[in-house]
């Protein structure tokens, strides 16, 4: 782990041509904001030198536009932790959980007591979906990320294509929760944290690194090229498929020790936007 010299960042700045950064507890501060008018300063550079940015995130594709309204600059989106990926305003991307494997899980969720208390969302094409009642806290604070979240009364019944299965429980460490998956579905399934007592279960083949992947082979750009941001256990992959592969400040030492490079500053003081004019040299 590196806490990399500013002077040393600026020396790379013209190998840089691709830019991606997870959201929650990364770009975005603890009210969920960012520095518009920096980042527009920023997004305007970006442009002028032909850097990508891209958003990776494992949120619904429908969540990430709302955030930049108002700004102007080409923004890819590498949403569902990979499996949905747009640009331009269209799917370039995706990769959706085989029906009959998708069934053999949620008939396998209430027999698992370590499952017993968690909330699920199934991410789809279409919309999002829980057995979560409307009227609940959960429902509603799910909601933000969700916002086309409607509830059914067995996610059984569900006949979109979904992307990603969301559990999520009251308490932060769901590392039990996390092995039990990947032990009972190897090669079907694959689980992953993703911060705040959740885990992402999607495809073993999908991750942030796997979306970056192909937005590198479809731009001709390297893994020297480029330089990545994020904060949890479901960002690791992405960052190791960037030279300049960056846990926030804010990370758990988990994830600071498993990179080369932490950002100086933390989500809620522009960590990102910092290390990014630095190589951008402005």
């Amino acid at each position: 782990m590196v806490n990399l010299n500013y002077q040393l960042i600026g020396g790379n700045a013209m190998t840089i041509k691709m830019i991606a950064t997870d959201m929650d507890g990364t770009f975005l501060d603890g009210d969920s904001a960012f520095n518009r008018p920096r980042f527009q300063q920023l997004l305007n550079e970006m442009a002028a030198q032909q850097v990508k940015f891209v958003v990776a995130s494992g949120n619904q594709y429908p969540h990430l536009p709302p955030y930049f309204d108002g700004l102007t600059g080409e923004i890819t989106y590498l949403a569902e932790d990979g499996a949905h990926i747009v640009l331009a305003g269209e799917a370039i991307s995706e990769d959706v959980i085989p029906a009959a494997t998708l069934q053999q899980f949620l008939n396998w969720l209430p027999t698992t007591p370590l499952f017993a208390s968690a909330w699920v969302i199934l991410s789809g094409q279409q919309a999002s979906y829980t057995e979560m009642l409307p009227n609940s806290k959960r429902f509603k604070a799910s909601h933000y990320f969700y916002g086309d979240m409607q509830h059914v009364p067995d996610l059984r019944e569900v006949t979109d294509g979904i992307y990603k299965i969301d559990i999520t429980w009251a308490q932060f460490d769901v590392s039990a929760q996390e092995q039990l998956v990947n032990a009972t579905f190897p090669g079907e399934l694959r689980a992953t944290s993703s911060g705040l007592g959740g885990i992402d279960v999607v495809l073993p083949h999908v991750n942030k690194a796997y979306g970056l992947a192909k937005l590198q082979a479809k731009w001709g750009i390297t893994r020297d090229e480029t330089l990545a941001f994020g904060d949890s256990g479901n960002d690791l992959e992405m960052l190791a498929m960037a030279k300049y592969g960056y846990a926030m400040a804010n990370a758990p030492e988990n994830v600071r020790q498993a990179v080369d490079y932490v950002t100086p500053l933390d989500n809620d003081h522009d960590g990102v936007l910092d290390v990014i004019a630095q190589y951008l040299n402005v």
